[in-house]
């Protein structure tokens, strides 16, 4: 199982604090099933310190090693980072070893040219997946825009966790149930930031998943597949 949206590098974000946090969401992930975990540190713009992820990381593989985990370097990179980049400069923030970016739109909208950065990142090869799309009330009312996501190849990534939320009328519980009611979810993650992340994905996906959300095929993330 792959978690394809964790924030459990240290120091480098609003996720994991310090060393040890990092250690007891790794814990926490392996205990939840997972054993592969790609970081993705926010990238909101173009001068990215690249480098502090990577010392990061490289300071955890060990420990994730040692427990089961393959640590892999991605990034959450943020559509209003284009402002000052271009898609071939984006690029660069692709996962690891691939040409698969998790693209996060920019707060609680989309840019009116969400559908044209998509192809251009397709023009250079990239497989874009859209992260966690229900963090965007304008698509609970525009379902076309849902559909047109998919229909340009766009992947959907749903935070699971959402599933747990309590109230009638939780508007992002409600999206999430009607996207996994129509098969439109390619991956469920944890979106984590804490151990207790872990815990709460864990609870959810045995609920409310499929394996399959989690698993890389020859259409996403092939290049993990040993």
């Amino acid at each position: 199982m792959i978690d394809i949206h964790s924030h459990i590098l240290f120091g480098v974000d609003d996720g994991a604090k310090d060393y040890d946090e990092s250690v007891e969401m790794l814990k926490a992930a392996r205990k939840a099933g997972f054993d592969k975990i790609i970081a993705t540190p926010h990238v909101r713009s173009p001068h990215y310190n690249k480098q502090k992820a990577q010392k990061a990381l490289e300071e955890l593989k060990p420990v994730a090693e040692s427990l089961g985990i393959e640590l892999i370097q991605g990034y959450e990179y943020n559509i209003s980072a284009l402002t000052d980049d271009t898609i071939e400069g984006a690029m660069q923030f692709c996962t690891e070893g691939t040409k698969t970016i998790l693209l996060e739109m920019n707060g609680s909208q989309l840019v009116s040219n969400w559908e044209r950065v998509v192809i251009h990142f397709q023009r250079e090869g990239a497989d874009v997946i859209i992260a966690h799309p229900e963090r965007y009330p304008i698509l609970y009312s525009k379902p076309d825009i849902v559909l047109r996501m998919l229909e340009v190849g766009c992947k959907l990534q749903v935070d699971i966790a959402v599933m747990l939320q309590k109230g009638l009328f939780n508007r992002e519980k409600k999206f999430v149930k009607n996207l996994l009611k129509n098969n439109y979810v390619r991956w469920v993650s944890s979106d984590a930031h804490s151990a207790e992340d872990y815990k709460d994905f864990a609870e959810a996906f045995r609920k409310y998943a499929d394996k399959r959300m989690c698993l890389a095929d020859r259409n996403s993330y092939k290049e993990l597949i040993k």
